[in-house]
């Protein structure tokens, strides 16, 4: 009788089920933008269209797109052209214009299309910080550097060491305000003393706004290069959160893990436009 009165309470529960269907809301093909804008570069735009989360396709990116950009200058706008890449295999396309990029400016992409909303994004493009002193310990392979943030604004920085004419290395440090967004582990770790690993870290400037900062880091990759280069990317907000919350998106814990959206600061569409500043400092490896 004892067992037949806990059932009874669960039998009900269980009869009270009720499925609910429940469709995605489908906002149609939008312009999906992805670009970063590097200081002393030239342009880049990546174009393409979204599509369904519930569809089977892939987005491609499209030849017909029509992509203005506003600057500071009295020549602006300029007009991006399509050009294709990946030869041999799917067009691919890539939007580019010779104008060069230039620091503390402000851009603003419009991207129009044959039955797409027009798509904006606005961005400032940050000053270079400068590497104030770096010691390089070649037994130890360990950058020590510090620069001096500015306290008038939030900023938000990248670090990435690079060998010469090719890849970003993978390093490591100890500090932890330091964030690394592509893993956390490492497969030579064997020191087990906290390091986070990765090819980039990010650093916000909340415990040291104005103030000069110390950081140390550590290369973990092999190389042959001569020389390495550690460099300071001063990048804006945007860039900072689409790159977190990228992360989140790409490393949750699976079924049961909270919904990431990853941050998009294009209206009528989405993606990023981000946008940086950089110095370095070269030494021999």
């Amino acid at each position: 009788m004892k067992k037949l009165c806990y059932f009874l309470p669960l039998l009900a529960l269980w009869s009270c089920e009720k499925e609910l269907d429940y469709e995605i809301p489908n906002p149609g093909p939008q312009i999906v933008v992805d670009t970063r804008l590097k200081s002393g570069q030239g342009l880049e735009v990546f174009l393409s269209e979204s599509v369904y989360s519930l569809s089977s396709a892939d987005p491609k990116t499209r030849d017909d797109f029509e992509a203005w950009l506003y600057t500071d200058d009295p020549a602006s706008p300029f007009q991006l052209t399509a050009e294709a890449y990946n030869p041999g295999y799917e067009p691919q396309f890539v939007y580019r214009t010779p104008h060069q990029v230039i620091a503390d400016q402000n851009y603003r992409l419009v991207v129009r299309g044959p039955g797409f909303p027009e798509a904006t994004v606005s961005e400032r493009v940050p000053s270079p910080v400068e590497i104030d002193t770096v010691i390089y310990n070649r037994t130890d392979k360990e950058f020590t550097f510090r620069f001096t943030d500015n306290g008038s604004t939030d900023d938000y920085y990248m670090i990435t060491i690079n060998e010469l004419g090719s890849d970003d290395l993978i390093y490591s440090s100890l500090d932890l305000a330091l964030e690394f967004f592509e893993f956390q582990d490492f497969i030579g770790d064997s020191e087990f003393d906290g390091r986070q690993y990765g090819f980039a870290s990010y650093l916000k400037d909340d415990d040291f706004n104005g103030k000069s900062r110390e950081l140390k880091v550590r290369i973990e990759s092999e190389t042959s290069a001569v020389f390495v280069e550690l460099r300071l990317h001063h990048i804006s907000s945007s860039y900072y959160r689409h790159e977190l919350t990228k992360s989140a998106y790409n490393y949750n814990d699976g079924f049961f893990s909270e919904p990431s959206q990853i941050y998009s600061n294009v209206e009528n569409g989405y993606g990023i436009m981000a946008t940086s500043a950089s110095t370095f400092r070269r030494v021999q490896f």
